[in-house]
């Protein structure tokens, strides 16, 4: 199996999986937004890609929290962007992945400070039915065959004496 088909097969073996843009607005009347939600049998996360400055925003310093889990599950807090229109009005996140529940705060500056980024869902199916196409997938690429023409070169060779 090449590496073509291999790709192919784990794919279909992937949980079927949709995206949405996500997005949001900080500024002086809603400083805060939470992102959580309520569907058990999917998994969620957010791939966060830019944190920037809106064109009416102040040139003071406009710093952006993150707040949710970590992997103790324990809260935690973290400065995502330090954002300044006359110095840096945008920061790239470049696909900074955190899973909800998760709050986004201003905690200086009036905004407005966007968020934007995806929201990936990902639907769980049965367990044993993804082991058993991944399995599949596996097994058939563990067969080996030779390079094509190998075999024949390796004949050719030993006729010849060598």
């Amino acid at each position: 199996m090449d590496n073509f088909e291999l790709d192919s097969a784990l794919e279909d073996a992937s949980l079927p999986s949709r995206t949405f843009l996500f997005g949001c607005e900080l500024k002086l009347s809603q400083k805060e937004f939470k992102m959580d939600v309520a569907d058990d049998s999917a998994e969620h996360q957010l791939s966060l890609r830019t944190v920037c400055l809106g064109a009416d925003a102040s040139d003071d310093l406009h710093l952006v929290e993150a707040e949710g889990l970590n992997f103790e599950g324990k809260n935690t807090k973290i400065t995502l962007a330090a954002l300044k229109l006359s110095v840096q009005p945008t920061v790239s996140l470049g696909g900074f992945e955190i899973e909800p529940p998760v709050t986004f705060r201003l905690k200086s500056g009036t905004g407005p400070v966007y968020i934007s980024g995806q929201h990936l869902i990902a639907d769980f199916e049965s367990e044993e039915e993804d082991d058993s196409v991944l399995d599949n997938a596996v097994a058939k690429q563990a067969v080996k065959r030779g390079a094509p023409g190998v075999s024949k070169m390796m004949q050719k060779k030993n006729e010849d004496g060598g």
